[in-house]
C-alpha cells in the first residue's frame, strides 16, 4: 500500500479538528444547525489554509446519517464515503482540468437536476474555479443561481479576483486566513507526538513561519524533515534546509545593536559564516525581526504581530528599549544592505560593516545617525564617543599670552573666564581632566553643545544663534557675530557660561576654558555661518554638522 502523506493523513474530518478559521467554522455550524445553508459558497485564501478540508466537512455535515449535523460523527457510511472521496453525490472537479464550457455542461449542467443517490444532499466542489473559462462561467451561472433542491455549490479559489463579479454576487464568501504560527507550531506538535518525531519547539517555530501561513506546507516539511532526520529534527537541520535563521540568533543580534556592542558584532558574524549560515537569509530574517519590532514599538500592535507567545515577550522587551527612531534608523540599513548583499564581492564584509553602523552612529554621517546622537544627548545619555577622535597632528606647545597680544589681531577677544576664575569653581581640575581639543571635532560637536545648552536654559539659547566655535591651543573659542557685541556681554553673565560649561562638558567630555570673541571684520575668508530659528535647534544641528563637515574637506583641499 502507498505511504500516505502526513497532510492527508492528519486533514481535519470535523468542525472542531480546523485550526485558526473560527469565523468560518461557528458561521457554518450555525447555518447547518439552524436549516439556512447557502445554495453556494465561494471559498478564498492562500493556498493550504483548509478550503477544500472545510468544503468536505460541511459535506458530511449535510449528508451525515445522523443529521443534518453540525458535529458529523465521521464514522457512518455516508461521511466515511465522503473521507475516501467515493460518495456518489459529493463531486470534486478540478477546474484547472475541465476549463472549457462543454466539461461544465456535462459534468455540471447535464446531471445537477438528477435527485441524490443515497445521501440527502448533493454538493458540487469547484477547486481552483478561477480557471474556467468565461463561457464555462457564463454557463454555470445559471445554475448556480437557481440550483435544484438539496444542491449546494463550493467553489475555492486561490485567486478571488478573477472570479466574474456575476459568479461573486451569487455566493456566500468565506476568506481564510492565513494561519498563526502559534496554530502552526500546536499542529505541528500534535502530528509529531502521534509520528514519535523528537523535535524541539525552537525547529517547529521555524518551520511555521517558513510556511507562511500555509499548513499544508508546514506539515509536509515536517515530514520531510523527520524523514532526513530518521525520527529527529533539530534547529539545525530545519536551518539548513529551509535556510532560514533561528529566532535565537536575530535576538542576540538585536541585543548586540541595542547594547552598541561593535566587538561583539564582528564576534557574531564569525560564528555565523563558521556554522555557513547565508548571509542573505541572515538580513532577511533581521529586517522581518525588527519589523515586528517596529511595529509593537509604534502601536503596539496586537495581532500585527505573527509569533509565539514566549518570542512576543521578548520583542515586547526589546521594543521598548530600542525605541521606534533608532528601530526605523536599523531598517534604513537593513535595506541598504539588502541592496548591496547583491552584488556585494564579500558578503561578510557587508553584514559586519551595517552592524557595525547600527551599533555605532558616531562612524555613519547620516542625517539618521546625527539625530540618533542628538536623540540620545537630549535623553542625558550622551554616546560616549560622539566625538571621533582626531587623527590629525598634535598641536604646537601654547605661546605665551604676552607674545600672542604683540601679533596683529584679527578680531577682538572677549576673555570671559581666565584659568583662575575656572579654577576657583573646580579647584582639583588638571589639564589632563581638561583633555586637548581638536579643532574638527569640536566644530561637529558644537550644534550638539546648543541642543544640549538650548535643553538646560532654553531662555538662554537664542544667545548662541549664529556663533561658530574654534580652538585655540586648549581654549574653546566661542565667536559670535561682528555686530553682535550686546549679545556677547549677556552671554558673559555667570549663570549663562556656567550652563555653557556644562553642555560643553556633556558633549566634549571635558571641560576647557572658555574665551568669547566678536567674527572677524569683512574681508573674512570664512564660510558663512549657517543661522536657524531659536526653536528648530535640532535641525539645526544636522545642517551646521553637515556644514562643518564640507567646510572641514574644502579647507583640505585646498
Amino acid at each position: 500500500m502507498a505511504h500516505l502523506s502526513w497532510y492527508r493523513k492528519y486533514r481535519p474530518q470535523t468542525f472542531d479538528d480546523v485550526v485558526g478559521q473560527t469565523h468560518i467554522e461557528r458561521t457554518l455550524r450555525n447555518a447547518v444547525s439552524e436549516g439556512t445553508v447557502a445554495h453556494a459558497y465561494l471559498f478564498t485564501g492562500p493556498r493550504g489554509t483548509g478550503k477544500t478540508t472545510t468544503a468536505r466537512i460541511l459535506a458530511k455535515a449535510l449528508n451525515c446519517e445522523k443529521g443534518p449535523t453540525a458535529d458529523p460523527d465521521d464514522t457512518c457510511e455516508q461521511c466515511v464515503a465522503i473521507s475516501e472521496g467515493t460518495h456518489p453525490d459529493v463531486h470534486e472537479l478540478d477546474a484547472a482540468s475541465r476549463t472549457g464550457v462543454d466539461d461544465v455542461r456535462e459534468q455540471i449542467i447535464g446531471r445537477v437536476n438528477y435527485a441524490p443517490s443515497r445521501g440527502t444532499w448533493k454538493i458540487y466542489i469547484i477547486d481552483e474555479v478561477q480557471m474556467l473559462s468565461p463561457a464555462a462561467f457564463n454557463a454555470l451561472l445559471k445554475t448556480i443561481e437557481e440550483p435544484p433542491g438539496h444542491t449546494v455549490f463550493i467553489l475555492c479559489t486561490t485567486h478571488p479576483h478573477k472570479i466574474p463579479e456575476t459568479i461573486h454576487s451569487r455566493c456566500q464568501h468565506f476568506d481564510f486566513h492565513r494561519l498563526s504560527v502559534e496554530d502552526i507550531v500546536g499542529r505541528l506538535r500534535v502530528i509529531s507526538d502521534a509520528e514519535g518525531v523528537k523535535v524541539p519547539d525552537g525547529a517547529l517555530a521555524i518551520i511555521a513561519k517558513h510556511a507562511l501561513g500555509g499548513m499544508r506546507d508546514a506539515i509536509t516539511t515536517l515530514e520531510q524533515l523527520a524523514s532526513f532526520g530518521g525520527g529527529t529534527i533539530s534547529v539545525e537541520d530545519v536551518e539548513g534546509l529551509l535556510g532560514d535563521v533561528d529566532t535565537d540568533l536575530l535576538f542576540q543580534a538585536a541585543e548586540l545593536v541595542l547594547d552598541r556592542d561593535v566587538a561583539g558584532a564582528f564576534r557574531f558574524v564569525a560564528r555565523l559564516a563558521e556554522a555557513g549560515v547565508d548571509m542573505s537569509e541572515f538580513v532577511k530574517g533581521m529586517v522581518r525581526h525588527f519589523r515586528d519590532l517596529f511595529v509593537i514599538a509604534a502601536v503596539g500592535a496586537d495581532g500585527a504581530v505573527d509569533t509565539t507567545a514566549d518570542d512576543r515577550g521578548r520583542l515586547d522587551s526589546q521594543a521598548a528599549r530600542f525605541g521606534s527612531d533608532r528601530i526605523a534608523r536599523v531598517l534604513e540599513l537593513l535595506g541598504r544592505v539588502s541592496t548591496e548583499l547583491r552584488y556585494a564581492s564579500d558578503q561578510r564584509l557587508a553584514v559586519e560593516v551595517a552592524l557595525t553602523r547600527m551599533a555605532r552612529p558616531q562612524g555613519d554621517i547620516t542625517l539618521e545617525s546625527l539625530a540618533e546622537r542628538l536623540d540620545a544627548l537630549e535623553a542625558g545619555t550622551p554616546l560616549k564617543d560622539v566625538v571621533i577622535a582626531s587623527t590629525s597632528p598634535a598641536p604646537l606647545p601654547d605661546e605665551p599670552r604676552s607674545s600672542r597680544a604683540e601679533k596683529p589681531e584679527t578680531a577682538k577677544s572677549r576673555p570671559v573666564a581666565e584659568k583662575s576664575a575656572q579654577d576657583a569653581d573646580e579647584p582639583a581640575r588638571s589639564a589632563r581632566d581638561r583633555g586637548t581639543l581638536d579643532v574638527k571635532s569640536v566644530k561637529r560637536a558644537w550644534p550638539a553643545v546648543l541642543a544640549e545648552f538650548k535643553k538646560l536654559k532654553p531662555s538662554r539659547s537664542q544667545l548662541f544663534n549664529g556663533t561658530e566655535a574654534e580652538v585655540d591651543g586648549e581654549v574653546l573659542v566661542v565667536e559670535f557675530p561682528a555686530d553682535q557685541e550686546m549679545l556677547v556681554s549677556l552671554a558673559e553673565e555667570s549663570e549663562t557660561l556656567s550652563v555653557l560649561r556644562r553642555s560643553v562638558a556633556t558633549v566634549l567630555g571635558t571641560e576647557p576654558l572658555i574665551e568669547y570673541r566678536l567674527g572677524r571684520s569683512g574681508g573674512s575668508t570664512e564660510a558663512p555661518v549657517l543661522v536657524a530659528p531659536a526653536d528648530t535647534v535640532l535641525e539645526a544641528s544636522v545642517i551646521a554638522e553637515l556644514g562643518a563637515e564640507l567646510i572641514d574637506d574644502v579647507t583640505h583641499e585646498e
